[in-house]
């Protein structure tokens, strides 16, 4: 018998798998427990949205697309986002449908990096980033950000630069933020920008969660750095559409021509029908992510007063569906053994902060991407676990 898994490359011992997962499955194995884990809406996909799906099965719609998406949806996502942020982007030569915003993000790095260049991380962040990173060999460089409201800022993103010069390819930036909420202003984004063009790298740009922004109005770094952002969005968070696996990825025509080779040869192209139903949520979907905005406004309203009355600390989130919580002073352990005593003792279940941030961490996140029964529920039992655990002290 042959033992191939030696063949593999010894780099990928070196990966762990994704805690999120990890933590979702076992805190999933509690009876009754409340799941506050996943960060997927809720919400089903819009009727108009599956009606155009099934048309399209029964359209025939069955066959090969065209690698780097159909004409019809390629149009619509440079409509949608000319109209609703002032980018232009080709439809046909700027533009890739990918197999949701995950593969956008893969195929950036797939194709940029290689051994020992460097990504520039903000952190806590989605672990994405730094995964595909090492899978290529790169260097992840994580930038504390907990100082600052866990926003970037321009002297500490210069003081890296400078740290690696010449090493640095690729800066991501991901507002609003998994797992914080936070996202930035247009001020705040101009001044990062001011440092970005001074230097020859290029900017991975996350915006799945451009739609779920709450107190300040998204404004992208495309708009301010065309030439150096590769901007990646999707289907998935905005229109509830998680499971359909429809993301897509915008740079300029020379970038873009190359890093479609990555694309082609992961993934060849999306299914036919998928990217119909998403081509229908560009076009007549504009009121879809409004009307769920509204309703996780509400939740975050909620959970982030209760939160407060419990004596939790945490940054305001503006955007997303997520609140980033600190881990009581009071408590010694790990953010992963906090969360370990919420599941145990209290039936919620949260992410550690672990999944986000390398090298430990004191926060843990809460998804309030569930209906407000479910939260008050949660927040009941959190109530009763904090009492408890003041009476112990």
């Amino acid at each position: 018998m042959h033992e191939i898994s030696n063949l593999v490359k010894p780099r990928l011992n070196q990966i762990p798998s994704s805690l999120i997962r990890r933590v979702n499955q076992k805190y999933g194995a509690i009876k009754d427990i409340v799941k506050l884990t996943i960060g997927e809406p809720d919400f089903v996909t819009p009727d108009h949205i599956k009606l155009a799906a099934i048309q399209s099965i029964l359209d025939n719609h069955s066959h090969y697309a065209p690698n780097r998406g159909t004409a019809g949806l390629l149009q619509a996502i440079s409509d949608y986002l000319l109209r609703r942020y002032q980018l232009t982007y080709n439809p046909q030569s700027q533009l890739i449908v990918t197999n949701g915003a995950t593969e956008a993000i893969s195929t950036v790095i797939n194709g940029m990096i290689g051994p020992n260049d460097v990504v520039l991380i903000p952190s806590p962040a989605f672990s994405l980033y730094e995964t595909v990173t090492l899978q290529n060999g790169g260097v992840p460089v994580t930038i504390d950000t907990s100082q600052n409201d866990f926003k970037l800022t321009p002297a500490v993103l210069k003081s890296y630069l400078e740290t690696y010069a010449g090493r640095v390819k690729l800066v991501v930036l991901n507002y609003p933020n998994n797992p914080t909420g936070v996202t930035l202003t247009s001020v705040e984004l101009q001044a990062l920008a001011a440092v970005l063009k001074t230097y020859d790298v290029a900017v991975l740009s996350d915006e799945v969660y451009s739609e779920l922004s709450y107190s300040v109005d998204h404004v992208s770094i495309a708009s301010l750095l065309p030439d150096q952002t590769l901007y990646i969005n999707g289907v998935s968070k905005a229109y509830a559409m998680t499971g359909w696996r429809v993301g897509y990825l915008a740079g300029q025509t020379d970038v873009i021509g190359l890093l479609a080779k990555v694309h082609q040869a992961n993934v060849a192209t999306i299914g036919s029908l998928n990217m119909d139903a998403a081509t229908e949520a560009f076009l007549n979907g504009d009121g879809d992510p409004r009307r769920m905005k509204a309703i996780y406004e509400e939740r975050q309203r909620y959970l982030t007063h209760a939160l407060i009355a419990l004596g939790y600390q945490f940054v305001e989130p503006q955007g997303a569906f997520y609140v980033y919580v600190e881990v009581p002073a009071t408590f010694t352990g790990s953010a992963n053994d906090y969360t370990d005593l919420l599941a145990e003792k209290a039936k919620i279940a949260t992410v550690p902060g672990e999944a986000f941030e390398s090298g430990g961490s004191h926060y843990f996140r809460i998804s309030y991407a569930t209906s407000l029964d479910n939260l008050k529920l949660a927040v009941s039992r959190l109530t009763q676990f904090v009492n408890t655990q003041s009476v112990k002290q």
